[in-house]
């Protein structure tokens, strides 16, 4: 009789620990606390415009024995980004302690693949790529995801047929070449003024460009096509 009264207080004291008020509770709250602090932290940052972001964390990536903290901050280590496999660190002031939890984000979007096979030095039109639809934080850096991004613009190297296309495989045309006189457009609230100077060095467009004015005066903008330098104020 005494082994099954022990044996029934065993079982008793386990269907106890597994009620939601039990002790053992703060511990799933904590690990479900950094699980979204992590993942609003990563949402917030991963998706643009039609982008969509979705964040997976592993089971295993949050430890067991995860402490309560009610100030958690999430912070990206350096070197680390918050698209593709990542890692995030997650602080707690007090009492202090801090946790790196790796993760994966992807970013749907549209992206450009060639639609054929694409020699150097072709001017890309839209019959040269095709659009799809995917994860781009799996894909190379720097992948085109909209058809400005690559209309009129000449490949510097051969582009096989269904890859995607990169920026790095454009040439980069200098709106504005060093030496050259350009008009400079200083804009502000109301009102606009013109005046000419000269590159000190060279700026694709959208790129910032120093020029120096007949005045002397040396101004940093931003390099336009058509040679001109817009200078906010």
């Amino acid at each position: 009789m005494r082994a099954k009264s022990v044996q029934l207080f065993l079982i008793a004291a386990l269907l106890i620990s597994a009620q939601p008020g039990h002790p053992a509770a703060p511990e799933n709250d904590a690990r479900q606390a950094l699980r979204d602090a992590v993942t609003q932290f990563l949402l917030a940052d991963a998706a643009r415009g039609n982008q969509v972001a979705t964040v997976e964390i592993a089971d295993t990536a949050i430890p067991r024995n995860a402490k309560h903290c009610s100030a958690l901050q999430p912070f990206l280590p350096s070197g680390q980004r918050a698209w593709g496999h990542t890692t995030v660190g997650v602080r707690c002031p007090q009492p202090a302690w801090t946790l790196f939890i790796p993760a994966r984000v992807k970013v749907e979007d549209d992206y450009l693949i060639a639609a054929r096979p694409l020699g150097a030095g072709e001017v890309l039109s839209t019959p040269d790529w095709e659009v799809r639809r995917g994860d781009i934080a799996s894909l190379p850096p720097g992948t085109l995801t909209r058809p400005e991004q690559a209309a009129g613009r000449t490949l510097r190297q051969a582009v096989p047929g269904g890859t995607a296309l990169r920026s790095n495989q454009l040439l980069v045309v200098q709106a504005v070449e060093r030496g050259q006189r350009v008009q400079v457009i200083s804009q502000g609230p109301g009102f606009q003024v013109a005046n000419e100077g000269v590159a000190l060095t060279a700026a694709a467009d959208g790129q910032p460009v120093q020029v120096r004015l007949e005045s002397g005066r040396v101004l940093q903008g931003i390099a336009r096509t058509g040679g001109r330098v817009e200078v906010g104020q």
